[in-house]
């Protein structure tokens, strides 16, 4: 047997499929460009212009059918409340403008009221701050505290608002002397002993008193006056009113209005 040493060499391969597949290619791109072709010639396909657009004409608005009178009243009727709100539009932003301002007055009022507060007791008027009786034997006892400024001195013609009450105690008053018509007990820190005061019932004129005596619970911005009857000086009861210190130049000046004998209506409220 002969042995042949001449190996078996790769041929290359056949050129016909590449030539296949170029020819499917070629086609292919020929139907296309006789497809777009044929499109633009019929006009199926329009390719844009770049040729501007001429202006064409004005399109006339379609006619509308008309409106009914009703309807017509009732559009001028919104024109005319329309033109009616401005008034008050105008008055809202004239109280708009008016309440800062307003706002401005009450914080200036408050301040006036408040500072003197703030500053102590002292910068208030005498007249507005003196103890009543319950305070000034509740600040005698210690509880509450002693406020000098609430037993300021009565001022000759100014008007003290004072309780009003009725004892009948007989004996010396604190000037020596016996109790009597006429007198009234009073706290030596608001109303001098030996010093008359004019006396007042709400509106009612009582009269002149001299403060003739003082008394352990009789304290601050009060008044006890002498009556004899204990029955009616108990049912007199305690009073709201007010007291003028009178001027040292008129007390000597008689004074008729006065005639302290019995309380007869007065007692009896």
């Amino acid at each position: 047997m002969k042995n042949s040493n001449v190996s078996r060499g790769t041929h290359p391969a056949p050129l016909s499929g590449n030539l296949a597949r170029s020819r499917a290619d070629i086609i292919r791109t020929l139907s296309a460009v006789t497809l777009a072709v044929a499109l633009l010639a019929t006009g199926a396909i329009a390719l844009p212009s770049l040729t501007p657009v001429e202006a064409t004409n004005d399109i006339t608005p379609a006619a509308l059918p008309p409106l009914e009178p009703q309807t017509l009243a009732d559009i001028e009727g919104l024109h005319s409340e329309a033109g009616m709100l401005t008034a008050p539009i105008r008055a809202v932003a004239a109280m708009a403008t008016a309440v800062p301002s307003a706002t401005v007055k009450v914080a200036r009022a408050a301040t006036a009221v408040t500072k003197p507060i703030a500053r102590g007791v002292e910068s208030i008027p005498r007249s507005m701050v003196r103890a009543t009786a319950h305070e000034a034997i509740k600040m005698k006892k210690g509880i509450l505290p002693l406020i000098p400024s609430k037993f300021a001195r009565a001022q000759e013609g100014v008007v003290i608002p004072v309780s009003l009450t009725q004892y009948c105690v007989q004996g010396e008053t604190r000037r020596g002397r016996q109790t009597r018509h006429g007198i009234v007990a009073a706290d030596p820190r608001i109303f001098p002993l030996a010093r008359y005061v004019e006396v007042f019932l709400g509106s009612e004129y009582l009269g002149r008193y001299l403060v003739d005596d003082t008394g352990g619970n009789v304290l601050g911005a009060t008044l006890d006056i002498w009556n004899p009857d204990c029955r009616e000086a108990a049912r007199f009861g305690r009073h709201w009113g007010s007291a003028i210190l009178v001027a040292r130049e008129v007390e000597s000046v008689p004074n008729d209005t006065l005639v302290p004998t019995r309380w007869d209506g007065l007692a009896k409220r």
